[in-house]
């Protein structure tokens, strides 16, 4: 859970916020109270969606479906809008982490709590199945650990058994390691496709890994339709029905009821955690338990904005409403190169390029992934500077230098990928697409994009000097900035379908050194080296606001808080600004900065709603440099006596969990905790 943020509703339909619980590529989901204080996970879908009538047909057909799958060990939908401005859905709150983050923060389970929990799935899959739909994309990501039991969540790419066994659609999606063979060979996956996964997700649970191993997904996916799965530590007693939901042959598979049966019978709720999960477990669940009372205490207090920090908690139904519209993070087996030949090209196969959402760490080109080091290592051909930037998941830390571009997992530490050219010292600063698809960055000969999956390298304004770039929200467009004071044109908006230039937007700055686009696409803000800012309408392609003393940091040192206020640095600090109302203004500034220091550095989280400001002397000493953090929406100062120190080079998590940057030293990268500036790892 985490603060909702300032320009967060308060009210979501009968829903009163209290906190955040998560955001994902179709929206954001908020702990939310209703008249008689149930807890419910309000989804809430972005604005770009909203205006599409094909979304929310969408919308409404997996509501639909939810709706009928309710059971004892599935969330049941508490209420909707799918016809107002803005679509939103209300399930009930799980209160408990997914099977995924249980087993990996207390290790594989005890054969009894998994043979509860097998029964359960199994339980909620002979309800789906009786209903006529199919899940589709079971996995333990998709199965949330409550006191009471598991609950089956994420119906987002459900289906009737009508549609699966029609044929009619030529994709189906699934995740790799738990998509069944003949999913993975292109038919239409039914009833014992499930039951296919739910042989993996007990496997899961029982050991912590999957049942055909990791890798790339191409791998993955090979291994299931050839190879046995892994059950060499699957207790004797389970063997053979996880071997027997895990045939290749989806007619030797056992039915939903019949694994309910031969685990032992139907389940009820449980009355504790304790009396089916071991003690570590079911303290997990307990301490989930006890942030949300305090979400709720210190919202109530707060008036619906309750703070809360930690870690991120997308707890039970949340999960369910960030997925589950359009089936998100899903792939296909024809995407992974595994219809008509075995392994895909993925040059050969538009399916790549069509992906909706990609996964900086899985959908790679093999000459990325095979180039990543065994250890991590910033891709300098030198000792000079590097630059990062987080994913939009937030999975992956981008790294550029002048050896080219690392992608590393920097939650195990692992480089996932590497790409290899030559970039000029003061330039690579990396920025994904929205979608994680393409990484990007600017340069002295062009704004380089790379489309991860395919390996396609695209240059745009090739052959100009440019300063930044930004994506557009929707993901559709490429705002380029030019850094070349000779340019006749300032920013240049490319349209990333046609590859033609769009919009140019001039009389600006004689070149760029940051640049950003509002969230809706209608505002381009670009700064120069000589600490001015300028406002274009893009429609227009007028300026309608000019600003001076902005000192010029990174290429991402300003920003469009919403469609009505920037934040930019200044030269104590940073500084918010209401474009349309210049009186309304607030400063996040050291008043007592000596006078031989500057402003190094200005980074916002609208997640952790911080203003992190670096201070550095005149002489680059920095064993004497500092960091201080604000809170935005109120603009406290919450920098502590004894912070841990200095970085630069920070990169804010896009949901607000860490920072990352390099301690004042240049020994390594710190992780550290963005609310409370702990340093919680080093890489």
């Amino acid at each position: 859970m985490r603060p909702s943020a300032p320009n967060d509703p308060r009210e979501i339909g009968p829903y009163r916020v209290v906190a955040l619980l998560g955001s994902g590529g179709m929206g954001r989901v908020h702990l939310g109270l209703g008249p008689d204080g149930t807890p419910a996970a309000v989804k809430v879908v972005r604005a770009e969606y909203a205006y599409d009538p094909g979304f929310r047909e969408r919308f409404a057909r997996e509501l639909d479906l939810v709706r009928r799958v309710h059971g004892l060990f599935t969330p049941r939908v508490l209420a909707a809008d799918t016809s107002g401005r803005t679509p939103w859905l209300a399930t009930e709150y799980v209160m408990g982490p997914s099977l995924q983050e249980l087993v990996q923060d207390t290790g594989p389970l005890p054969e009894e709590t998994v043979r509860f929990m097998g029964r359960a799935i199994a339980q909620a899959l002979e309800r789906v199945h009786a209903s006529g739909l199919v899940h589709r994309d079971l996995k333990p990501g998709n199965v949330m650990v409550a006191g009471e039991g598991p609950q089956v969540i994420d119906f987002g790419i459900a289906h009737t058994l009508g549609d699966a066994q029609d044929g009619g659609e030529d994709r189906f999606v699934g995740t790799p390691g738990f998509m069944s063979p003949e999913a993975v060979g292109g038919e239409a996956p039914g009833p014992p496709a499930d039951v296919f996964a739910l042989g993996g997700v007990l496997i899961h649970a029982l050991t912590g890994r999957g049942p055909f191993g990791d890798g790339h997904p191409s791998t993955v996916l090979y291994r299931i339709a050839h190879l046995e799965p892994d059950l060499e530590d699957v207790p004797e007693s389970l063997r053979g029905i996880v071997s027997a939901c895990l045939a290749k042959d989806p007619a030797s598979r056992p039915t939903a009821a019949q694994v309910v049966r031969d685990l032992g019978g139907p389940v009820s709720p449980a009355p504790i955690a304790s009396s089916w999960l071991p003690p570590a477990a079911a303290e997990r669940i307990a301490g989930i338990a006890d942030e949300y009372r305090d979400a709720v205490a210190t919202g109530s207090r707060a008036g619906g904005r309750g703070r809360l920090g930690g870690r991120l908690l997308i707890a039970g139904a949340a999960a369910l409403a960030l997925t589950m519209v359009a089936g998100l993070g899903t792939w296909t087996a024809g995407q992974a190169g595994l219809i008509g030949g075995l392994p895909g090209d993925p040059e050969e196969d538009p399916g790549v390029a069509q992906r909706e959402v990609c996964s900086p760490k899985e959908h790679l080109a093999p000459e990325f992934a095979e180039a990543a080091e065994d250890e991590l290592t910033p891709p300098n051909t030198d000792e000079g500077m590097f630059y990062t930037n987080f994913s939009s998941d937030g999975e992956v830390l981008a790294v550029a230098g002048t050896g080219g571009l690392a992608l590393w997992d920097w939650r195990e530490q692992t480089e996932v990928a590497r790409i290899e050219t030559e970039i000029p010292a003061r330039y690579g600063h990396p920025t994904f697409s929205p979608n994680d698809c393409l990484l990007a960055y600017a340069s002295d000969d062009g704004a380089h994009v790379y489309h991860l999956e395919s390996g396609e390298h695209t240059v745009y304004a090739e052959g100009f000097d440019i300063g930044s770039i930004a994506f557009t929200r929707d993901g559709g467009r490429l705002v380029v900035g030019s850094g070349d004071a000779s340019s006749d044109s300032t920013v240049l908006l490319y349209d990333l379908e046609t590859g033609e230039l769009g919009t140019t937007l001039a009389d600006g700055p004689t070149s760029v050194r940051a640049l950003a686009v509002s969230a809706d696409g209608s505002h381009v803000v670009a700064q120069d080296w000589l600490e001015r800012l300028y406002l274009w309408n893009v429609e227009s392609g007028e300026i309608i606001a000019e600003g001076t003393d902005s000192p010029a940091l990174n290429p991402e040192a300003v920003y469009f808080v919403d469609d009505r206020n920037l934040l930019r640095p200044e030269a104590t600090g940073a500084r918010r600004q209401n474009f349309t109302d210049t009186s309304d203004v607030t400063r996040f500034v050291d008043e007592d900065m000596e006078e031989d220091f500057r402003v190094h550095d200005v980074e916002y989280s609208l997640e952790a709603d911080r203003v992190y400001v670096t201070y550095v002397p005149g002489d680059y000493d920095f064993s004497k440099a500092y960091m201080k953090v604000w809170e935005y929406s109120t603009g406290k100062d919450l920098t502590a006596e004894a912070n841990e120190g200095y970085m630069h080079e920070i990169s804010v998590h896009p949901e607000g969990e860490v920072l990352i940057g390099v301690p004042g030293n240049g020994n390594g990268m710190w992780v550290v905790d963005a609310t409370e500036l702990r340093i919680l790892d080093r890489l």
